[in-house]
């Protein structure tokens, strides 16, 4: 195994065109993943056409540097404007945001590029070592599983564990009713979209968190009237993190690569799931989970770790199974199939002297981009304090292209509109985007998987009881729920 990756290195490091491509898909990537609304799936599809003509490998090592940068380059937005550039950026906006508030944008946007690096390093890593073994164990994971998850993921993202969970949890329930707005995938009948026919199909995730986050992120700037502060000078130490700052980040960095590649290998999840995972998992065994979404460093260094973990560990099932393990990796299996490369568990057979290669540029891949973002950050921070005063006509700006270009109807614009005013009422009266976020987001997976799992078992309830996986996480869910109780008691006594 360490020969052929050792192979598949030099194969890489001899062949120009492969190293060129490399550089141009991180950089490519990194623009398009900063661009709010654009993420992987979006990157790799408008660069598709440019690997009609190309050789299988640099077609393969294009396509990986693509998803990597695209994975890096969301969470550039999201630090300095608070508008997540995709999906799995989303969660950097919790604690990213409110750090460049404090003037720390070039420490957040270091510290999360670091993060990043190690996310993708846990990636590679497992990507060379477990990817026959993890590829067997993803085909355990039913329907059953996955209800078990995701419920685990939405309480534990209420913040039960908190002095008032009241108002996590009405988010949480608001979430859910607004995700159940679609046409029902079984019965085919109309939930909640009052005969609006852009509604039959939901509504868009992007949609939602550009207005959540980005619209209500312009209103309250609107309010408050920020401005820059004048004589305000940056210093090199507020650009980049100390070493011991890193360090003291760097348990949230493993423990996020650890859940972001393990959710990553399980089919269809993706960076979303992993990065919410991630977070939670950061904010219960923190001290003062009060104080996340406040600017806590490990709030941001945890999922964006995760964020990039969870491309190594989706390109396994993609790879040995054909199986795509995001929808992101769904686009990128009809490129392997496209340049005659056949997914699937004979992949290693027919063209390992390709698949190694293409491993040893997701390693090349990740140390460029660590290179690039940490380059760049003197000239986003500048960026940001220099612009402050427009910042806001610029938010506005960016969430209206960025929703427009999804679908190119003026009715999400509209949708947008009403989900930012949502946020700005929330955030007014204190209640947290997150647990709502979590909760549309994963309101349909929720249901579908439920659903499926009753319809396999005949409508017997028990099948979520007799499944170790499955009860592991009820068990950790109930515990979750049993603690407000159990502080009043202790309260009581």
């Amino acid at each position: 195994m360490l020969s052929e990756l050792l192979d598949g290195f030099m194969t890489v490091m001899s062949s120009p065109n492969a190293m060129i491509w490399c550089v141009a898909g991180v950089t490519m990537g990194t623009l398009i993943g900063a661009l709010p609304g654009l993420g992987p799936i979006t990157g790799i599809a408008l660069l598709l056409p440019l690997t009609f003509q190309m050789d299988q490998l640099s077609a393969l090592i294009l396509l990986m540097s693509i998803y990597l940068g695209t994975m890096y380059g969301g969470r550039i937005s999201s630090i300095l404007i608070n508008v997540p550039g995709d999906g799995g950026a989303i969660v950097t906006t919790f604690d990213g945001h409110p750090l460049a508030r404090k003037g720390k944008a070039g420490y957040a946007l270091t510290l999360s590029a670091i993060s990043s690096f190690i996310g993708g390093l846990v990636g590679f890593l497992g990507m060379v070592f477990l990817t026959s073994i993890l590829a067997e164990l993803a085909l355990i994971f039913g329907p059953t599983e996955y209800f078990s998850l995701i419920l685990f993921t939405l309480i534990a993202a209420c913040g039960l564990t908190q002095k008032r969970p009241l108002k996590p949890i009405i988010a949480t329930l608001l979430g859910l009713l607004i995700s159940a707005i679609a046409t029902d995938p079984i019965t085919g009948t109309q939930r909640l979209t009052f005969g609006i026919v852009e509604l039959w199909d939901g509504i868009n995730i992007a949609v939602v968190g550009i207005g959540l986050f980005g619209i209500s992120e312009t209103l309250i700037r609107l309010e408050e009237k920020i401005s820059n502060k004048k004589g305000e000078k940056l210093t090199f130490s507020s650009l980049f993190p100390k070493v011991s700052e890193v360090l003291s980040n760097f348990g949230a960095m493993i423990r996020g690569s650890i859940i972001g590649f393990v959710i990553g290998v399980l089919p269809g999840t993706g960076a979303l799931l992993a990065t919410f995972m991630s977070y939670s998992t950061e904010k219960k065994l923190s001290k003062t989970p009060e104080k996340f979404g406040t600017g806590v460093p490990q709030g941001l260094s945890g999922p964006e770790a995760a964020n990039n973990a969870s491309v190594g560990g989706a390109l396994i099932p993609t790879f040995a199974l054909g199986i795509p393990g995001s929808a992101a990796t769904a686009v990128l299996l009809g490129g392997l199939m496209m340049v005659g490369l056949q997914p699937g568990p004979l992949l290693f057979e027919n063209s390992s002297d390709v698949v190694w290669a293409s491993f040893a540029g997701f390693f090349i891949a990740n140390i460029l981009l660590l290179i690039l973002n940490t380059a760049f950050v003197p000239a986003f921070a500048i960026l940001i304090q220099k612009a402050e005063p427009f910042l806001v006509p610029i938010i506005a700006a960016f969430c209206f292209i960025g929703v427009y270009m999804i679908n190119h109807r003026l009715f999400d614009i509209g949708i947008m509109i009403v989900f930012g005013i949502l946020g700005y009422f929330m955030r007014k009266a204190n209640f947290p985007l997150a647990p709502f976020f979590f909760a549309f987001i994963l309101g349909s997976m929720l249901e579908q998987n439920l659903r499926e799992a009753l319809l396999t078992s005949t409508g017997d309830l028990s099948v979520f009881f007799t499944r170790p996986i499955s009860l592991f996480f009820i068990i950790i869910s109930i515990m979750i729920l049993l603690m407000p109780i159990l502080r009043k008691l202790k309260l009581k006594r």
